[in-house]
């Protein structure tokens, strides 16, 4: 008897400490969360007057499964039913975030947290939740990818800065050669003749395929450095590979590099924001011949390859002198650069395009010497 009078003191003590009814809706009220359920029998619901504040619309509108979708954004209506519906269906958590439109025309982001309970049976019996607003949170999320946005564009900016002075030697020669063909086909006009025709024909032939060679120069160029949105897309590993070799491999014979370039099975590709996979290998090919530079052999391999977890392995190696490993903690840091020259921000923002595609990047030191960059991107479905 004396156990029981105990519990049950010990009962009305968690009572009286504990918060009412009132100064729970109060508490809830003040950090901005609104309550709502869900009647499964009939399709009422119920919810908290603070909805107002959150939603934008009064307590007494929102009667129903119909009148909440109102609310809700378009774009995110489906989405959002569909979330209800397989709640109500196999009971279990109810987590998803969506758009409300306001009566003022404001749109606000919101998220809801709900559960649906199942009586006996598979039918559900109670389905209730919250709701509370994560406007500001998106808001700086946004910002967030506008800054990465710009270091990104920042970062092509300074690769082209330190390519400068190859790319206008690249570019010298084909404006040469245009020149020179232009010059001969004024000579052979000068005599009339079908001879001297037939040369003039072949010297603006020749002059046209080099105004083609310096035009996709030129485009390439346009390509790497035009700030755009993130546009990921199906793309073939062997068209990036290409069109990044072609920028980043400006000079390299003449510094006496021999490349490899293994763009893995016909037809692989990747799911990838084309400019910026371009910048990190880009980025990943002019570092290791730079780090070849005094070296005796120059041989630069860019492998790729399928991997049996879903993804495509893109790896740049080098026979320069590697990564020493106290190096190697640190070489991902922001403005921290092993040149003389450079901002120190290429290979913080080529891992940070790479865990944003949903891929991962790091680097080792073979035995062999020199060094080998990894980096891995979903591979796009046929």
């Amino acid at each position: 008897m004396q156990r029981l009078e105990r519990t049950r003191s010990g009962r009305r003590t968690e009572a009286q400490h504990g918060l009412s009814a009132r100064e729970l809706r109060e508490t809830l009220d003040e950090v901005g969360i609104c309550t709502w359920s869900l009647d499964p029998a009939n399709g009422r619901v119920a919810i908290s007057e603070n909805c107002h504040a959150i939603l934008g619309v009064s307590a007494r509108r929102l009667t129903d499964h119909d009148a909440f979708q109102a609310v809700v954004h378009p774009e995110d209506r489906a989405g959002r039913a569909a979330a209800v519906r397989g709640a109500l269906e196999h009971g279990g958590r109810y987590n998803i975030e969506y758009r409300v439109c306001q009566a003022d025309g404001a749109i606000r982001w919101v998220r809801s947290h709900g559960r649906a309970e199942l009586g006996r049976g598979t039918r559900p019996t109670r389905f209730r939740g919250i709701v509370y607003c994560i406007d500001a949170h998106r808001r700086a999320e946004a910002r967030l990818q506008r800054l990465q946005a710009d270091l990104i564009h920042v970062s092509r900016l300074s690769a082209m800065g330190e390519m400068a002075s190859a790319l206008a030697h690249e570019l010298n020669q084909p404006l040469g050669a245009i020149s020179n063909y232009t010059t001969a086909c004024d000579h052979f006009l000068s005599e009339p003749g079908n001879e001297q025709i037939e040369a003039a024909r072949s010297a603006l032939a020749a002059a046209a395929r080099q105004a083609q060679r310096a035009g996709g120069i030129i485009r390439r160029l346009r390509d790497f450095v035009t700030r755009g949105e993130t546009d990921r897309r199906s793309e073939s590993v062997a068209g990036l590979l290409e069109d990044a070799c072609d920028l980043a491999l400006v000079g390299s014979r003449a510094q006496g590099v021999e490349t490899r370039i293994d763009p893995g099975p016909p037809g692989i590709r990747v799911l990838a924001d084309r400019v910026q996979i371009q910048q990190v290998l880009v980025n990943l090919i002019r570092n290791a011949c730079e780090a070849m530079r005094d070296s005796a052999c120059r041989n630069l391999a860019i492998v790729a390859a399928a991997q049996d977890d879903g993804s495509v392995c893109i790896s740049v190696s080098d026979t320069g002198p590697g990564v020493a490993e106290a190096v190697a903690e640190s070489l991902f840091l922001p403005f921290v650069t092993t040149k003389s020259t450079g901002m120190g921000v290429g290979l913080s923002v080529s891992r940070s395009i790479v865990q944003a595609h949903g891929g991962t990047f790091r680097v080792d030191s073979p035995a062999t010497g020199g060094a080998t960059f990894h980096f891995t991107l979903p591979a796009a479905e046929d």
